[in-house]
């Protein structure tokens, strides 16, 4: 798996690293990790490339509906996989909307004394739409900023704000496509459209 190719675990993950908080500081804005994820040839390469950078020991993780995924990464990373409340969240593959709900009870949000004990879910998504119809306000954001999001994504964005999470706890949200593009959606983030 992450056998003879130019992949350097360190460097690699320290660069996913750095586009991941530019991403999160700047919401709506699209990064890219695919230089470094390519190196990893694997199916869900960028998804694996994420888990790589975020995960540890110290963590616990669930993966919804892809075992394979979630055997890669335990072995990888030595994370523990779990079915009850997890740090990150990976949805690999599209689910059902009534699923959505399900996922957001495995998430924990913090507490408003140990907010960054709240999830992370990142979020599988076939791309962003091109028309930019969401609009989002909040801290990263100078007044207000557009974001393409498809409806699939704005779904989850729904059930978050649905949530009712009293700042400084929540959960924040990463879409990643196939091709290494990630916007993240911080918990303090609203959105319309």
């Amino acid at each position: 798996m992450l056998g003879e190719n130019s992949f350097d675990e360190v460097h690699d993950c320290q660069a996913t690293f750095r586009l991941m908080l530019h991403a999160i500081s700047n919401p709506g804005e699209i990064v890219c990790i695919d230089e470094y994820a390519g190196k990893l040839n694997e199916e869900d390469g960028v998804m694996l490339m994420i888990a790589l950078t975020l995960l540890d020991k110290e963590t616990k993780f669930f993966a919804a509906g892809n075992r394979e995924f979630a055997k890669a990464v335990t072995e990888l990373t030595y994370s523990r996989h779990t079915n009850e409340s997890a740090g990150f969240i990976f949805i690999t593959k599209k689910i059902q909307n009534s699923d959505i709900a399900g996922i957001f009870a495995r998430a924990t949000p913090g507490t408003l004394v140990e907010p960054h004990t709240g999830s992370i879910l990142l979020i599988s998504v076939e791309g962003f739409d091109n028309e930019a119809s969401c609009v989002m306000k909040g801290p990263g954001i100078d007044e207000s900023k557009k974001a393409g999001l498809t409806e699939y994504a704005k779904r989850w964005i729904m059930q978050r704000n649905l949530m009712g999470y009293e700042y400084p706890a929540g959960i924040d949200i990463f879409f990643v496509t196939d091709f290494g593009e990630i916007m993240a959606i911080p918990r303090k983030v609203k959105m319309e459209g």
